[in-house]
C-alpha cells in the first residue's frame, strides 16, 4: 500500500479504509458512503440487506480504517499530512521566499521539517526555530494581504525605502481607488 494522499480525498469524506473482496480496494469513507480510490466522483451507498445497494461494500467489510487528520488551528505544531501556510522568519525579496506559501507537511522532528510545495512537487526542509506556520489563508485574508502588499510596494516605487504608516495608508487610499503599476510594452 502506498501513502495516503488526503490532498485526493473527497471533501465528504472523514477516514480512508481497505476492503478484501477480489483483492484490496482502497476506499475513502464516512458513515454513510464510500468511493474508491481514484474513482472520487462515484460514491456509493454501503450495501447489505435486500435493498437496490445490497451487493455494494458493507461498512463492516472496511478494515484498516485511516481517521482524516482534523484541521491544524495554529496551535504547536502542524500535523504530518496538512496543508499549511509558511515562511522564512528573515526572507527577504532577495532571499528565500518573501511571504507565506501554501505547502503540505511532508514530516515533522523535534528540530527539523519537510514540506512539499503545491506548485510542482519541490521539497525543502528546515529548522523549526527559523519559520513561521500558520493555517491555511481564507480567499478575505489573502486579499487583504495582497491589497497590504501592493501599497506598501507603491511607496517603494515612490522612492520610499522605509514607508511609514501614513504613506503605507496612502498606499492603501491608492489600491482601493483603483491605482496600478502598468507594465510597460
Amino acid at each position: 500500500m502506498s501513502k495516503i494522499d488526503w490532498n485526493k480525498a473527497p471533501e465528504w469524506a472523514d477516514g480512508h479504509g481497505l476492503v478484501a473482496h477480489h483483492g484490496i480496494t482502497e476506499v475513502w469513507i464516512n458513515m454513510d458512503q464510500y468511493a474508491v480510490v481514484g474513482a472520487e466522483d462515484r460514491a456509493y451507498p454501503y450495501g447489505g440487506g435486500t435493498g437496490d445497494h445490497r451487493h455494494n461494500f458493507t461498512r463492516g467489510q472496511v478494515q484498516y480504517i485511516t481517521p482524516r487528520p482534523g484541521q491544524w488551528d495554529g496551535t504547536g505544531l502542524p500535523p504530518v499530512g496538512q496543508k499549511i501556510e509558511m515562511k522564512h522568519k528573515h526572507s527577504t525579496e532577495d532571499w528565500a521566499r518573501p511571504g507565506f506559501e501554501e505547502v503540505t507537511i511532508t514530516a515533522m522532528g523535534a528540530q527539523l521539517f519537510l514540506v512539499t510545495y503545491r506548485e510542482d512537487g519541490e521539497e525543502n526542509c528546515g529548522h523549526l526555530s527559523e519559520y513561521e506556520f500558520r493555517p491555511l489563508s481564507s480567499p478575505e485574508q489573502k486579499a487583504a494581504e495582497e491589497r497590504q502588499r501592493a501599497a506598501r510596494q507603491m511607496c517603494l516605487d515612490a522612492g520610499h525605502e522605509t514607508p511609514t504608516p501614513g504613506q503605507i495608508n496612502m498606499g492603501l487610499k491608492l489600491y482601493d481607488a483603483g491605482y496600478r503599476k502598468q507594465v510597460a510594452q
